[in-house]
């Protein structure tokens, strides 16, 4: 069983290798205190003068200056079968994750981090790209409060049914795929969106509907 190495009662910001937006870590500062660094992760942390509370990877790409920096925080996994997501992943827990440095740059590292979103169900995560946000919908119907206009795009990660109230392009009971129809470029008509998707899809929004997002995530 893997060490369970930050264990938080409030929520975590996991922070990644890939480039940051200009505002991510201005915006998690504004949620939590609590960020645990994946492997070179910690590089932007230094930079920015944020001490993690741990560093997690087979740092096969932390900075000389970032291992003596943080040595007591350093967590060394040696395992070349999981990314360095997902490695985090499973030594921290809170009542929800924000992880940013995981999409962007190379597209395979973008697509194993949707991947692993995919497989987080009982982790609570949320992955900010430059200008979105995004999680995985909850197993059971739910609801969220946006701004009319909001654009809300529901991709499957295998073949899923959605059910959704309040968008500009409802569907009721529709077969979403991975390899057939997706549900991208919708927007919300109503101020509450009912949604329920049965199997794993991802949902986005505008990075602005963090809190939103969060929300629905920690109610699962």
């Amino acid at each position: 069983m893997t060490e369970l190495i930050v264990d938080a009662a409030e929520p975590i910001a996991l922070i990644g290798g890939a480039d940051l937006g200009p505002e991510h870590l201005n915006i998690l500062q504004t949620l939590t205190q609590t960020f645990v660094a994946a492997d070179s992760g910690a590089d932007h942390l230094r930079r920015a003068g944020i001490i993690p509370k741990a560093v997690i990877g087979d740092f096969d790409s932390l900075s000389a200056a970032a291992r003596t920096e943080f040595a007591p925080q350093l967590h060394h996994l040696l395992e070349q079968d999981t990314t360095d997501l997902e490695k985090a992943l499973s030594c921290v827990s809170a009542p929800v994750l924000i992880g940013a440095g995981f999409l962007g740059g190379r597209l395979d590292h973008s697509f194993a981090s949707f991947n692993a979103l995919a497989r987080s169900s009982r982790k609570r995560l949320i992955l900010l790209s430059d200008t979105e946000c995004c999680f995985l919908s909850p197993s059971t119907q739910w609801d969220i409060e946006l701004p009319e206009g909001t654009p809300f795009a529901i991709l499957p990660m295998t073949d899923v049914r959605a059910t959704t109230n309040g968008l500009v392009w409802d569907m009721d009971d529709m077969a979403l795929s991975p390899v057939g129809r997706v549900s991208s470029s919708n927007k919300t008509k109503a101020p509450i969106v009912t949604v329920r998707v049965t199997g794993a899809a991802i949902v986005t929004l505008p990075i602005g509907m963090l809190q939103a997002a969060t929300a629905v995530v920690r109610a699962e």
